[in-house]
């Protein structure tokens, strides 16, 4: 038979065939006959009988014998299911490899985030996922976070934490936290332990953080004229956080980053918390990166500690 009209043949075959009819023809060798495979099964004898006969008339031979002699497979049918059993096992070992691929995660993933972003939140995800993922190697490095999705877009890096201004078609954003931010001085300066109101420091000394500083603060402070005198500027936020201390100026800083500086009376928040001095913090991701798995178990753990969170 010419080669053409084999391939033919046989690209006939597989498509007339009856999966389901594969299955049933494998369970009733594995129960070794049709009576056996339908108490075991969910289906009538009859039902299966007729699945078989089916199967037979497609294939093209008998497949096997039955009778008061017993159940046998032909040679056609021992042929066939050695074929069936094949793809049974590969199916289950699919299955299994699927159910477990999360647990052979390597490689590396790089991180760009935002300076001295002090976050339970974010400490949490990044054990969770370093106890269920330990051959991965997580690699952090400081951005500005009007920097970070510019990286993403290039795949510079796997995850970016920062900030938005607006949302890139390219980009995922996973809502992580809401970061909280005051305006502070040293103890040294003359509105320590006082609570004035934000017009009235638009004539203080301020300390800004540059390009680093999210887009919902700097409206806040242009809306109320804060940092019309400039003393120092510096996108690092521990520097600032230390020019702060000093009695440089005021400065706006996350409240979390430096709770212990307050604690210590290094530092005094002069404003009441205020939704105006806050930003939601997200976890962002390039949707086209080829090391998706790494980064969608990062997203996944981090959806599973924040989705009690609401932005």
């Amino acid at each position: 038979m010419p080669n053409d009209e084999l391939t033919r043949r046989m690209q006939q075959f597989s498509q007339r065939l009856d999966w389901n009819l594969l299955k049933t023809f494998h369970d009733i060798v594995e129960a070794n006959g049709i009576t056996a495979a339908a108490n075991v099964g969910w289906h009538k004898q009859s039902t299966i009988s007729l699945a078989l006969k089916r199967l037979e008339a497609v294939v093209g031979s008998r497949l096997c014998q039955r009778g008061r002699v017993g159940f046998e497979l032909t040679d056609e049918g021992r042929i066939l299911y050695d074929c069936v059993k094949h793809i049974h096992e590969g199916i289950e070992q699919a299955k299994y490899t699927i159910n477990n691929s999360g647990c052979n995660i390597s490689g590396k993933l790089d991180v760009a985030i935002i300076s001295n972003f002090a976050s339970d939140v974010m400490d949490r995800i990044f054990i969770k996922y370093n106890s269920e993922y330990p051959e991965v190697l997580i690699t952090l490095e400081v951005r500005t976070w009007s920097a970070i999705a510019t990286c993403l877009v290039n795949n510079d890096y796997d995850i970016g934490i920062s900030p938005i201004l607006y949302r890139h078609s390219d980009l995922r954003y996973d809502f992580l936290t809401r970061e909280y931010h005051n305006i502070y001085c040293g103890k040294q300066h003359h509105l320590f332990n006082k609570l004035p109101e934000p017009i009235t420091l638009s004539d203080e000394a301020f300390i800004l953080t540059g390009s680093d500083e999210p887009d919902s603060l700097t409206s806040f402070r242009l809306r109320h004229r804060l940092g019309q005198k400039v003393t120092a500027r510096t996108p690092n936020l521990e520097e600032a956080r230390r020019l702060t201390v000093a009695g440089v100026g005021v400065c706006i800083l996350p409240v979390q980053f430096v709770a212990a500086d307050v604690d210590d009376g290094l530092l005094w928040p002069l404003l009441g918390q205020t939704e105006a001095l806050s930003c939601d913090i997200y976890v962002i991701s390039n949707i086209h990166s080829q090391k998706r798995t790494a980064i969608d178990a990062f997203i996944e753990k981090s959806v599973e500690i924040t989705n009690d969170i609401i932005p």
